[in-house]
């Protein structure tokens, strides 16, 4: 379920970018993406208060929320798919399914498609084909390593609960365990269990 909000903050936050683009608060962008990155601030701030919460950036649907409706404010207003920051939506690409899933760079990259959508229905150039081609491009590298990341990260979990269990069974041999030769045997298994379940 949390990975649906995440879902729907990343595409939330590409409505609301076209949104302000094509209404009359585009001459405001700036103050806008200003009050955003306030937003953002007083969030993460109330956020670190929390004894939980000690990452900067935690992959939450808020802060996907803010930084994708940031990033795309600051492309805009520095010129849109002819920005010098344009590369920022790369990061995106490659960043957001780094902390959810391998699913959010196909999201990612069909919000793309679907906000240039009306510049490319008035034929604003070919810029537009070049940096969706690119982001198009760029999608499969960006599916396949967070799909590899999130392998390893279900593979480390396993290995986890696999130590615990070894952890368990080797506690429960040692109470009952005389020979002392043994019992230091048991001891260091514990041991290297421990090892493999805080690494």
């Amino acid at each position: 379920m949390t990975n649906l909000y995440k879902y729907l903050a990343l595409v939330t936050a590409f409505i609301f970018v076209a949104f302000i683009k094509s209404s009359p608060l585009e001459t405001n962008i700036a103050f806008i993406l200003a009050a955003l990155i306030i937003f953002a601030i007083i969030y993460i701030v109330i956020q670190r208060r929390n004894k939980s919460f000690n990452l900067l950036f935690s992959g939450r649907a808020p802060e996907i929320f803010f930084v994708s409706a940031i990033v795309l404010f600051m492309i805009e207003l520095t010129g849109g798919v002819a920005s010098q920051l344009y590369f920022l939506s790369y990061f995106l690409l490659f960043g957001l399914p780094l902390i959810s899933t391998p699913l959010m760079s196909l999201i990612f990259t069909l919000s793309m498609i679907g906000f240039y959508v009306p510049e490319l229905i008035r034929g604003e150039g070919a810029d537009i084909f070049i940096k969706i081609g690119s982001i198009l491009l760029l999608l499969p590298i960006s599916y396949f390593l967070s799909k590899e990341l999130e392998k390893r990260q279900i593979e480390k979990a396993i290995l986890k609960q696999k130590a615990q269990k070894i952890e368990e069974e080797a506690e429960e041999l040692e109470t009952n365990e005389n020979d002392i030769n043994d019992r230091e045997k048991l001891d260091e298994i514990i041991e290297s269990a421990q090892e493999l379940e805080e690494s």
